[in-house]
Order: structure tokens, then C-alpha cells, then sequence
């Protein structure tokens, strides 16, 4: 299970509950994983015994509100206290291992990590191979070339060995075999002994760097030495606690998810500005698949949740990142890899006969309405000059295309499960109109600007003759014209994008149906009978749906209610403060994949609303 990240847009690793790296991306987030999700073991050789990482009581947690994670691991008179952290500026994993002696006497102890990288995220055509001129070992294949290191104060020989059997086998005789190269499907393994004396610690340093080419790697790896191991974590530290203080808020227990949520995001966020919605691999093994990839809308959620935290740079390097993605047509496709370029996909180009857009509408207006809520926060038109030509004018200009008899044309909804005309993807092309309307009047595109008031006037008219049913909203026109009746936590939306006012009747009555049929556990589940991952006779409550309801009753002024929602999801985070996709209804463990960027994201969406209303009431006379 995933249950720490970290990452620095170049270098992204995920850590699992014994603290081994079980991710290792680089060098886009979320394209390659060097690792293809096998754990990078550690184990201890003393008193002619091996001790393995499974072996050891492991906790993790994010080290004073910093993109740091301390890991405490202990067995018997073993104490491990160990800081792993990501050099901010380059692809560069550290691990400073303290090593503690409780027995009450001296020992020598050997450590040993075994790595098992395949690169390009396959395990063929690797080579492996101890370098004596850096001391370390060397991993490559092609363009991607990764470093091993281990150094410690004293002067220590470093034992290895390159393989293609299983290198745990080479520890249980506390020796390794010095296997200089391998190739193929390699595994290698790196050592060294230490002396800890009794009540007393010593400490390793192990270093795993990346590299496009050998000299570069070798250079780094040779410049490697204690002090400035020691120093990169000082200066880690203070960098990332100046970064969260930039958007975090007093310490408590619902600001230090939302810290956690802030690293999350930014963690998941390549250097070119591209955000995937998980970094956890083990769907692949699973599906074949994966959530490594950049969805708009979740890009959208994530750019929004940086933006009202303070961090608009980074909102706008993500605008930067769509603005090159665009259709001839104006619209975004279903999801990009990291790199630009088109990624995997179920929607078909063709149904019933008919040539279709193989899209999800809302994608496209949700990356609009994200910008021009930028925009309304921040003024900056020079920053989102060039975004609005490539991107936001033809967009809009693309929905408004996009239409029939008042009403968006059908495409997949946002569940990307059925094709209609889907009242959350109306909401979010009413949520572009009226935020890309102000840009566009900002920009001087005064026509287009009237033009999409004009329609998004027009949608709301056509919304509350054809999308409502008996006092509240419907899901959908389905393929055949018909209103989908079934309950959709999605419903929120009319609401959360400014269509209509929460307390209007029909959004309270949609609302209130959302909390009364869709709870499950105390949370909320997607929508009626659903069975996506599902394990047990109920489904499973998502943390988004729930901070869905969450933020309505913020937004109503039922703030008691909210309170319970939100304490709700920071109870299904694990420890370490990682949010998944959604729980299991009955033990509350995460379902799919962890941590997921888009509940990260509606947690400080959440927040930000909760707290506001807060402010309010202290500031009352």
C-alpha cells in the first residue's frame, strides 16, 4: 500500500508502509516507473541473523508539516529512525538512516538495499554494475540512467552485487557476492557494516540519483559526501516549510490533512505542469492500466485547489501545460500522458452508426472555468495571454458549437460510464461560459464575451424546463431522450458552479435526496447501486462525493453537518495523512488506488470554504 510521497516535478517516489520505495518516476511524473512498482527492500545483518524490512514495526508521517517523510522503525533492541526527502531542485532521493543500539552492547551491523529496477518500466535489456570510480552502483538502459550510493561517517568498504536471481537470497549469509555486472532482467544489491556501540546510534546515507546519460550520473554520484547530505536536508527542510506556510493555516487536525493535501498535489505535478490523478501502480498489475495519467477534469480540481491556496504560479504552469493540448475542434480529449501526448482511452469515436467525439464535455469547460476563476482572483492577463488564444477562446467557442435546442450535445459523463446529456457536464459548460465570459471581457473579446453570457442564459432556461423532475435535477437525458431518474452525488453540481443558488428549492431538494440515498456508512457513494470496485452488498463511499455534500452545507450555513463530512474523510486517510478514492463500507480501508490528487484537491476546496465561513463568525462584533 502507498502511504507516503514525495516529489519535486522531475522525481516523484512513493513510499509503502515498512518506508521502501515502491514508486520511482522520473523522468516524467507519472510516464515511467523505474521500479514497475516492486519495493526497493532494505534488511540488517547482525548477530548472524538476518532481519527484513517486513520484519520491523514501521510508522510514517510528514515531518513537521514538510515535504519530508520520517520513518520510525523498531524490533526488539533495534531502533531505526530514518529521514527521506527529494532534493527540490534535482532528481535526487536521500534516505539518512539512524541507526540505534538498545541491547546493551556493541555490535557491527550490516544493512543491505536490494533493488529490482526495470527501466521504462520493463525488466529487458537492463544492465547493472558496480562503478569502482564512484563507489556505487549503476543502473541503465538507453536514456535512463539511475545511481545507487551508501555512505556513512567512517570510512567503511562498501560490499554489492549484480544478479539475475533474487538478491535477497545473497543476505542470509551476511555476505555478498560481489558480482561485478549483470544484464537482462537485473537485480542488484548494495552494502555496508557500521559499528554501533551499546546505547548509542550510528548513521548511513543512501542516495539514489537520475540521470539522462553516464557522465552525468557519474559526476553527481562522485560529488556525493556526508556533510552535503546533511546540509540538502537542512536547506529541504526550510525550503518546504516556506513553501506550505505560503498557503497552509494554524496547526490543528483538519489543517494537517490539508498540508499533506497541498505536498500531495504539488508532489503529483510534473516540471512541465502536468498533474496525474495517482501515482499508485499497483492498478497495473491489476487492470493493465493505470491512473497515471493527466484527466483535465482532475487537473482542473487540482489547479482550482492550488489557486485558492495562494499558489497561482503553479496553476498557471498548468494552464500552460492544456494550452498545447487543444483540438482543431477547440476541445480537450479524454486524457494525456505527461509528455503531450495522447493517452489510453475506452470512449469510442463511434456509437449507433454515428461518428461521435470520443470526449467528456466537462473536461474541456472544467479547465475553462478553472481559468477564468484564475483570472477573477489573480488579474494577471499577461500570464494568460497566450492561454486564452490557444486555448480558452476556441474552447468556448467549441461549447457554444457544441449545442442542440438549448441543451449540450451528448458525450460521456464524468463517471465515464454512460453517454447523454449529463446535468453535471451542463453545470460545468454553464461554470466556462460565465468564468470565461469575464476573461474574454478582460482580453477585449467583448462580443464573445456577450455571446457566452447570452448562452449561458439560454442553458439555465433549457436546465429548469428538461432537467427537472419533481422539485429536483435529473442525471441525464439518456441516449434515447428519457430522464435518468437514479440519484448522482454529481447532482451537486447546478450549485458548485454558480448555476443556480443553494438555497434554491430545487437544488435543496436534490441535495437533500443526495444525503438521504447516497449514504453509506456516513459517507457517500457515487450514486445509486454502484458497483465500480465494489466488494461488499453496499458500495463504496467516495471521499469527493462526500466532501461534495460537505461543502453544500458549508455553502447553507449547516456547518455542524459539514463538520461531521469532513471529520468523516480525515478518518479514512491513513496515518501518514494519504486520501484514497474511495473505502470499503464496512472496514473503511481504501479502495483503488492511493493517494488519489483529486481527493487531495476537494479536501482544500473544502477547507477553504469551511474556514471562510469560520472567519466570519469570529469577525462578527
Amino acid at each position: 500500500m502507498r502511504y507516503a510521497s514525495i516529489g519535486n516535478g522531475r522525481l516523484l517516489v512513493n513510499l509503502d508502509e515498512f518506508g521502501r520505495i515502491v514508486d520511482f518516476y522520473f523522468p516524467y511524473i507519472g510516464m515511467e516507473n523505474q521500479t514497475a512498482g516492486t519495493p526497493i527492500r532494505y534488511s540488517f545483518w547482525v548477530d548472524n541473523k538476518a532481519i527484513l524490512d517486513t520484519d520491523l514495526i514501521t510508522s510514517l508521517s510528514y515531518l513537521d508539516d514538510s515535504n519530508i517523510i520520517q520513518i520510525e522503525s523498531k524490533k526488539d533492541w533495534l531502533s531505526i529512525s530514518s529521514f527521506a526527502f527529494i532534493d527540490p531542485d534535482s532528481p535526487t532521493y536521500y534516505l539518512i538512516m539512524k541507526i540505534l543500539n538498545n541491547s546493551g552492547e556493541n555490535k557491527r551491523i550490516k544493512i543491505f538495499f536490494t533493488h529490482d529496477f526495470n527501466i521504462y518500466s520493463n525488466p529487458f535489456g537492463d544492465t547493472a554494475f558496480f562503478d569502482p570510480y564512484t563507489s556505487s552502483i549503476i543502473h541503465y538502459k538507453s536514456k535512463r540512467y539511475i545511481g545507487i550510493k551508501l555512505l556513512s561517517a567512517g570510512t567503511f568498504d562498501v560490499e554489492y552485487n549484480t544478479t539475475k536471481g533474487n538478491p535477497l537470497d545473497d543476505i542470509y549469509d551476511g555476505k555478498l557476492d560481489q558480482n561485478p555486472i549483470a544484464h537482462g532482467n537485473v537485480q542488484s544489491s548494495i552494502g555496508m557494516e557500521i559499528k554501533v556501540n551499546s546505547s548509542s546510534s550510528s548513521k548511513i546515507y543512501y542516495v539514489i540519483t537520475a540521470e539522462r546519460n553516464l557522465d552525468d550520473l557519474r559526476k553527481k554520484l562522485t560529488k556525493l559526501n556526508t556533510a552535503e547530505i546533511e546540509s540538502d536536508f537542512v536547506s529541504t527542510y526550510m525550503f518546504w516549510k516556506s513553501w506550505v506556510n505560503k498557503g497552509s493555516k494554524e496547526r490543528n487536525s483538519l489543517n494537517k490533512l490539508y498540508n499533506v493535501s497541498l505536498f500531495v498535489i504539488k508532489n503529483h505535478m510534473d516540471i512541465n505542469g502536468s498533474f496525474i490523478a495517482s501515482s499508485d501502480f499497483s492498478f497495473v498489475n491489476l487492470y493493465g492500466d493505470s491512473y497515471q495519467y493527466c484527466w483535465p477534469r482532475d487537473c482542473a480540481y487540482a489547479a482550482y485547489a492550488l489557486d485558492i491556496s495562494g499558489y497561482g504560479e503553479l496553476a498557471v504552469r498548468h494552464f500552460n501545460f492544456i494550452k498545447d493540448l487543444v483540438s482543431p475542434e477547440g476541445f480537450l480529449y479524454h486524457k494525456y500522458n505527461p509528455n503531450k501526448t495522447l493517452a489510453s482511452s475506452w470512449h469510442p469515436w463511434i456509437y449507433r452508426g454515428k461518428g461521435i467525439y470520443p470526449i467528456q464535455e466537462d473536461e474541456t469547460a472544467l479547465e475553462i472555468w478553472a481559468i477564468g476563476s484564475h483570472y477573477e482572483r489573480y488579474k494577471d492577463l499577461d500570464e494568460l495571454s497566450e492561454i486564452y488564444k490557444k486555448f480558452v477562446k476556441p474552447g468556448l467557442h467549441f461549447i457554444m458549437d457544441f449545442m442542440e435546442d438549448g441543451l449540450p450535445k451528448y458525450s460521456f459523463d464524468l463517471w465515464e460510464e454512460r453517454y447523454g446529456i449529463h446535468i453535471y457536464t451542463v453545470a460545468t459548460v454553464y461554470g466556462a461560459l460565465t468564468k470565461g465570459s469575464i476573461l474574454a471581457e478582460g482580453m477585449g473579446d467583448e462580443t464573445l464575451a456577450e455571446d457566452s453570457m447570452e448562452v449561458a442564459k439560454t442553458l439555465k432556461d433549457e436546465v429548469k424546463k428538461r432537467m427537472v423532475y419533481n422539485g429536483r435535477f435529473v442525471r441525464r437525458i439518456d441516449e434515447n431522450g428519457n430522464k435518468d431518474l437514479t440519484i448522482d452525488a454529481s447532482m451537486y453540481a447546478p450549485y458548485f458552479f454558480g448555476m443556480f443558488d443553494p438555497a434554491d428549492e430545487v437544488v435543496q431538494n436534490t441535495m437533500e435526496l443526495i444525503a438521504q440515498k447516497l449514504n453509506v456508512s456516513n459517507g457517500i457513494i457515487r450514486y445509486e447501486n454502484d458497483y465500480y470496485q465494489r466488494r461488499k452488498q453496499l458500495p463504496n463511499p467516495w471521499i469527493i462525493t462526500t466532501l461534495w455534500l460537505a461543502e453544500y452545507y458549508i455553502d447553507t450555513g449547516k456547518i455542524s453537518e459539514a463538520e461531521k463530512l469532513i471529520n468523516w474523510v480525515i478518518n479514512r486517510a491513513t496515518k501518514s495523512g494519504l486520501l484514497p478514492e474511495q473505502v470499503d463500507p464496512e472496514t473503511f480501508e481504501s479502495v483503488s488506488v492511493i493517494p488519489l490528487v483529486w481527493s487531495h484537491a476537494e479536501y482544500i476546496i473544502a477547507l477553504n470554504k469551511y474556514e471562510s465561513i469560520k472567519k466570519k463568525e469570529y469577525d462578527k462584533p
